[in-house]
């Protein structure tokens, strides 16, 4: 499905890439995915509606701040998949409106079938000839081969009615994953964390089961970004996702939680099991050594500070946040590079 969204080559997504950072760079705007998927749109030249929004703004000479590109990522590249997903309804709302023609209309040639059968039966129950049974017999066996012939076009069509609903169902979970996906990273997004936590906190509830989570932040990432350029960042980026997946297992999920921040649900998983893990993927990162692959420049070792906080029963996933994002201050205010729990806090 996203192969369907993005179908540029290698090629061809390097020339969008090359002209959307230099929109970017011409406008002075942040180099965040919002600011990226924007110009990315307008670059591939697909988004019609998208090209006129800004083509509009261009000949009006007005500058097109982070203020307006936001704007536009909401009206054009967000709300793009809802559009999509109301395009699959329609789809759907026709085929199933022709499956109701197809069962009406083979209904109707039964009806007629049956009642032409009946009729023969009526004709048998009085008396009559040998010639004429046989020609009422020799009826009724082209009636049924008619049946027998409505009934396997109706499959056919039923077949291929099939058919298409699991591919539209095919798509519709493309759309909707899509939906719940950071475009940069591969993680859920806000939008999946979301709802990723309401499903935990219900579990939670329902089965007595703790639940903890990890925010964790990168050191001087704006640091990188300055240094060594926003690609390499991005590679950061994408570097840290691949290894926060690499550790959670089972019903655990990652989410890019804005920027340089991600955040893990831990079901089933009380504060001293989430602060080991937290210890697990810090230790692995920090013996990693990156190397800029353009230029062959040494990047040295990318660190995060991680905060760990436990559910509490009857709180709000806001509170839980916030007591994650505590601890998480708490570590980078104090050295960085280090995993903090709400009970460090506690007694510190």
């Amino acid at each position: 499905m996203l192969d369907n969204i993005y179908p540029e080559s290698i090629d061809e997504s390097g020339k969008c890439l090359r002209l959307t950072l230099q929109y970017i760079s011409k406008y002075n705007l942040p180099y965040n995915p919002i600011t990226y998927a924007v110009w990315y749109e307008y670059s591939t030249g697909r988004n019609e509606e998208l090209l006129t929004d800004i083509q509009a703004l261009q000949t009006n000479e007005i500058n097109i701040s982070f203020e307006i590109v936001l704007k536009l990522f909401r009206k054009h590249v967000a709300d793009s998949q809802v559009i999509l997903a109301e395009k699959k309804a329609v789809e759907f709302q026709g085929i199933l409106t022709e499956i109701t023609r197809q069962l009406s209309n083979s209904g109707n040639e039964l009806d007629d079938q049956g009642n032409s059968l009946k009729s023969h039966i009526e004709k048998l129950n009085r008396p009559t000839s040998i010639e004429d049974v046989s020609a009422i017999a020799q009826e009724i066996m082209s009636e049924t081969k008619s049946v027998v012939t409505s009934s396997q076009n109706l499959k056919k069509q039923m077949d291929a009615t099939v058919s298409e609903i699991r591919t539209l169902k095919e798509e519709l979970k493309g759309i909707k994953q899509a939906a719940k996906t950071d475009m940069l990273t591969g993680l859920l997004n806000r939008r999946g964390f979301d709802e990723a936590i309401s499903q935990t906190q219900q579990y939670s509830i329902t089965h007595n089961k703790a639940f903890s989570i990890i925010l964790t932040d990168i050191d001087y990432f704006k640091k990188v970004n300055d240094t060594h350029g926003h690609l390499i960042g991005d590679n950061v980026l994408k570097m840290l996702s691949r290894l926060l997946n690499e550790h959670i297992k089972g019903k655990d999920t990652a989410a890019r939680f804005g920027g340089e921040e991600f955040i893990l649900v831990l079901p089933d998983t009380p504060l001293k099991g989430a602060f080991i893990l937290a210890e697990q993927i810090r230790e692995s990162l920090q013996t990693m050594r990156w190397t800029a692959k353009n230029s062959g420049k040494s990047i040295g070792a990318i660190t995060i500070s991680l905060g760990v906080a436990q559910y509490k029963p009857e709180e709000t996933v806001e509170s839980l946040i916030q007591r994650a994002d505590n601890a998480l201050y708490f570590a980078k205010e104090n050295g960085r590079n280090k995993t903090v729990t709400e009970l460090d806090i506690a007694t510190a």
